[in-house]
């Protein structure tokens, strides 16, 4: 079973060893995850195991009606068991309350995983950055999710499909 809390300074250090096992990611610094963490529009999310370790987290900031994901990695030996899809969830729903309307997050093409991901919970492609990621010169394709748009009809693709962030779901 996952849970999925807040970040805390002491998790650092297994969010910085799974950054870096997982993709080839500009990585970031501890002080830059400490500092998301304790800004008033930031949000960093762990994905906890029964046993204590850190098994993913989820990064992003919310401005208003619009968000942005920022950074989201598992532990490659962690992976497609949901613990990708429990941490979108968890973000949705805390970007939800905060009230959000949007998320946008930019995917390496070459990430199929991580775009079949975004994919499964609603993310649509909106554009494309050309040349985005500096360590080699690759686009961003830049998809979107409206959290709120179809919130009322019952079609929310964003909210959690029988179950709380914290139930596995299979990514």
């Amino acid at each position: 079973m996952i849970a999925i809390r807040d970040f805390v300074p002491s998790d650092v250090a297994d969010v910085l060893r799974i950054e870096h096992e997982a993709h080839p990611a500009g990585h970031w610094s501890a002080q830059d995850y400490e500092w998301l963490a304790r800004v008033a529009d930031g949000i960093v999310l762990v994905a906890v195991e029964e046993g204590g370790g850190i098994a993913g987290f989820i990064a992003a900031r919310s401005m208003g009606p619009e968000a942005e994901m920022l950074n989201l990695a598992v532990d490659p030996d962690l992976r497609r068991q949901g613990t990708g899809r429990n941490l979108v969830e968890a973000l949705h729903n805390r970007l939800r309350a905060a009230g959000a309307e949007r998320v946008y997050l930019e995917v390496r093409p070459s990430n199929l995983a991580a775009q079949h991901l975004y994919h499964s919970v609603g993310y649509v492609e909106c554009g494309r950055r050309r040349g985005y990621y500096a360590s080699n010169g690759e686009d961003a394709l830049v998809l979107e999710i409206r959290l709120r748009a179809s919130f009322s009809s019952g079609n929310d693709k964003s909210r959690p499909a029988g179950g709380s962030a914290s139930t596995p779901a299979g990514s």
